[in-house]
């Protein structure tokens, strides 16, 4: 398992986004994308996801260039809705993504006492443990994640930290825009934009 990002550059309205990054990401592997407010990390992930067309340069994954079934990305929008609660939020991602819902899911991110609860009564924290949970539930090989730990107090961090190493070890492959590399030690690898 592959994801190859090769000489890629991005574009917007006549400014330069992206500019030749490369990277190659194997099963197993976490890269790091670290950088200051507007230096490209979000557009790189969502290049990546096939949201943002390529100016130039190609990504592909096992030599793919259509790869769009295999990955989950987790982003800034967290597209939640008010009035379900987390669980029907969680029925509803396993289904739409194929994985087949567990109940234990929320469970695992500290969701358990709440999963009955409309989401507008959530927290941001909590918010971010719901999609952290759709993480989890989808089965996807590629991780694309953008600021996951953002709004997570200290031990929804470890308990997020912990998930992801699990995906690493069962050779799945992330990429991880944030802007504390120093939080992941496991990564492969740091892409650092200017």
């Amino acid at each position: 398992m592959t994801l190859k990002v090769s000489s890629v550059s991005c574009f917007r309205s006549g400014y330069k986004i992206i500019d030749n990054i490369s990277f190659e990401l194997k099963a197993g592997q976490l890269a790091l994308i670290s950088g200051s407010n507007g230096s490209g990390k979000t557009s790189l992930l969502r290049m990546i996801a096939g949201f943002i067309p390529l100016s130039f340069g190609s990504i592909t994954f096992n030599s793919k260039e259509d790869y769009s079934n295999e990955f989950f990305i987790l982003g800034h929008n967290l597209a939640i809705k008010d009035d379900i609660s987390p669980e029907e939020d969680i029925k509803f991602w396993s289904m739409y993504l194929g994985s087949g819902y567990e109940g234990d899911v929320l469970d695992r991110v500290g969701l358990r006492d709440l999963k009955k609860t409309p989401c507008k009564y959530l927290s941001q924290g909590q918010r971010q443990r719901l999609v952290i949970a759709r993480l989890l539930s989808s089965n996807k090989d590629i991780w694309l994640l953008d600021e996951p730990t953002s709004n997570l107090d200290a031990h929804a961090q470890d308990i997020f930290k912990e998930i992801l190493n699990e995906h690493i070890i069962n050779k799945g492959l992330c990429v991880l825009a944030t802007h504390h590399p120093e939080a992941f030690e496991n990564s492969t690898s740091i892409i650092e934009l200017t």
